[in-house]
């Protein structure tokens, strides 16, 4: 155990007949904080208010511009949920009065989202289908 000691060099190199300058210990940065959802969201709400500035917005509550951007962006449902893969949903099939299509080559598919509908043609590939849900997806 008397092995594992180290000491530590106390001398300093100076030139000959001065003394050595001041040497400042920092401490580290403060620890990390937590901030609640209440408190989050206050931020966030204020932050979204007509002529609000975002800097001094953080500024008055401790925090770098850049982490009131990340809780925005974090706090916008559509982009939350835009990061999850899509899922099945239930499939409602309407008749349209027994006809199918005007041209005869079958019935569409229309993919309701908010208020986005998305008509999928007769024939359409599923590798087509796929990009264009992507794309919508990406798009918010």
């Amino acid at each position: 155990m008397a092995d594992d000691i180290r000491t530590f060099e106390t001398g300093f190199e100076r030139q000959e007949g001065q003394r050595p300058s001041r040497m400042d210990v920092i401490p580290a940065g403060p620890m990390r904080r937590r901030w609640s959802a209440e408190a989050k969201a206050r931020i966030i709400a204020s932050s979204f208010e007509p002529g609000a500035n975002i800097a001094e917005i953080a500024r008055t509550h401790g925090l770098l511009p850049q982490q009131l951007y990340a809780w925005r962006h974090d706090s916008i449902p559509g982009k939350r949920l835009s990061s999850k893969k899509m899922g099945f949903v239930p499939a409602v099939i309407e008749d349209a009065g027994g006809a199918g299509s005007a041209d005869g080559g079958g019935d569409e598919i229309v993919i309701r989202m908010a208020a986005l509908a998305i008509h999928v043609p007769p024939g359409a590939s599923e590798d087509h289908i796929a990009r264009v849900l992507a794309a919508v997806s990406r798009s918010g």
